[in-house]
């Protein structure tokens, strides 16, 4: 019974992982654009300077193999239950955590110019995305 459960962990973790492989494209606008909801980030995405360098992934998963992966893994399990059960929000918004993974891959892209400025959402500060949102998702 333990070599079953022990397989199932292993395996389950394994497909877990297999999230972030790039040769699947689950990180690429392709993927995300599959569900209706998300037409207008993906268009606007799509005409964005993000379009060129960085995927879906690259700014709203953790960069880290196994965080990343459980993140996505998470994530995208509940983008499918509320495609499932219509209960897509009206407005997607960014969770608190979510606030944190953009700002770090922000701090992971931008680093160079970000060396100078610093965190800006340390200290009750703003993210990055607050004053440059209108870069990849104009409101």
């Amino acid at each position: 019974m333990l070599k079953w459960v022990a397989a199932l962990a292993v395996l389950g973790f394994s497909g877990m992982l297999l999230i972030k492989l790039p040769a699947l494209g689950l990180a690429e606008a392709k993927f995300c654009g599959k569900c209706h909801a998300m037409d207008y980030q993906v268009n606007t995405y799509l005409h964005s300077p993000h379009a060129q360098k960085a995927n879906c992934g690259d700014c709203h998963d953790p960069h880290g193999l196994v965080t990343g992966s459980m993140y996505a893994a998470i994530t995208g399990t509940r983008d499918v239950y509320r495609v499932v059960t219509n209960t897509i929000p009206t407005e997607i918004r960014a969770t608190d955590l979510s606030k944190k993974v953009l700002q770090g891959n922000c701090l992971r892209c931008h680093g160079g110019i970000m060396g100078h400025v610093g965190d800006t959402s340390q200290n009750n500060g703003t993210y990055c995305f607050e004053c440059h949102r209108n870069t990849v998702h104009p409101k």
